[in-house]
């Protein structure tokens, strides 16, 4: 009897570790269907236009400044609304590319963190301009937006999905798809003439007939005595390295080249857009001084100094997104509108794995309108 009542134990035993078996097989096969739908996700599509989004927050809250004569004041508002927005937003994100100026003026830090940092947030590198032409917003001109530029590091192999330039200054020359494709390119080692005669032959134009947009610099007289010689048209900005760099890709610009030394952080963020629009850049670094060269050297190496980078370089990978808003009206972006009690915002988002660019207007009620503001905390009234 006592036999009987063992085997009997045993195959209770065995049925129930084979129900478990098959129990735990069962969560195994839930756990990886479940992977595979998480990896299905497209991460970046859910969070591309909340990113815009802190851009059109940020030019609507730095036009109040438009033409006000105080740049400071501007460049506050847009960075309280920037890091407002990005607090409630599903991103875990550094900043990679600040916007030049010292913590203690209020500027966009490196290594800042933001984002509402929760677990299941898109861990991304952010590069941010709250303003992209602070004086331009101070004296009233056109030319000036807000930019962001985010990256996602789907490869852990590469620790730099936007390129770090440790200097202030890069020399640039940016253009469009047309330029861009087929034989014969565009170099920094060549004159200004052999340049402009490769554009000119690739636009189906005369050189006489180019227009070239160059900062307005005295470290520019040469390049537009050069520009001049040749025959060819400058067209001179003040300020807004980034939008004046997109402008090539845009025939309705008329601008067919952007040639000179600007901004290295707007180099970066420009060639993340460049990308998207099927055009192209080519930058160097233009380090000015001793201390500049030996930054170079130390974080990158010393043939950093002489290569040259194209957009693929500065904004490598596929999982970049691009967002601006126009403040002022630009050459690639109307800027903020305001009729009565409306606004009218117009903004890019653009993909560089999809190439897609969405152009978004939207009109804001402003006597409902709120934007959320670090410095508030909470939604604010504008």
């Amino acid at each position: 009897m006592a036999k009987k009542t063992t085997k009997t134990t045993r195959k209770t035993a065995t049925k129930g570790t084979t129900k478990k078996a098959a129990a735990e097989k069962s969560s195994r096969r839930k756990s990886v269907s479940a992977k595979k739908s998480v990896g299905k996700i497209d991460m970046e599509r859910l969070v591309e236009l909340d990113l815009m989004r802190t851009t059109e927050a940020a030019a609507l809250n730095a036009c109040r400044w438009l033409g006000k004569g105080d740049a400071k004041a501007a460049h506050a508002a847009a960075v309280d609304a920037l890091r407002g927005m990005l607090d409630v937003t599903s991103v875990s994100a550094t900043v990679i590319f600040g916007d030049g100026l010292k913590p203690q003026e209020g500027g966009i830090e490196m290594g800042e963190k933001v984002g509402n940092w929760l677990n299941d947030s898109l861990e991304m590198r952010i590069a941010m301009v709250p303003i992209d032409g602070i004086d331009l917003v101070a004296l009233g001109l056109w030319g000036a937006m807000s930019v962001l530029v985010a990256a996602s590091q789907h490869n852990k192999a590469n620790s730099n999905p936007l390129m770090p330039i440790p200097c202030r200054y890069m020399e640039k020359i940016a253009y469009g798809p047309r330029v861009h494709q087929g034989p014969g390119q565009v170099n920094l080692n060549a004159s200004v003439r052999d340049n402009l005669e490769i554009i000119a032959m690739k636009l189906g134009k005369r050189v006489q007939d180019l227009n070239i947009a160059v900062l307005d610099r005295p470290r520019h007289r040469k390049l537009i005595n050069d520009i001049r010689k040749a025959n060819a048209s400058v067209r001179l900005f003040s300020d807004g390295d980034i939008a004046t760099c997109l402008a090539p890709n845009d025939p309705a610009t008329g601008i067919d080249v952007y040639m000179g030394i600007g901004g290295a952080a707007e180099a970066v963020m420009a060639a993340a857009a460049i990308r998207c629009l099927g055009g192209d850049m080519i930058a160097r670094v233009a380090p000015t001084d001793d201390k500049e060269k030996k930054q170079i050297v130390k974080i990158l190496s010393a043939d950093v100094l002489d290569k040259q980078f194209h957009a693929i370089d500065l904004a490598p990978g596929d999982n970049v997104i691009f967002c601006a808003t126009g403040i002022s009206d630009t050459s690639i972006l109307p800027g903020v509108h305001v009729d009565g009690a409306k606004a009218t915002t117009s903004s890019v988002v653009m993909r560089a794995r999809y190439r897609t660019v969405r152009r978004i207007t939207a009109v804001h009620d402003l006597s409902t309108k709120t934007i959320r503001l670090r410095s508030a905390d909470a939604e604010a009234s504008l």
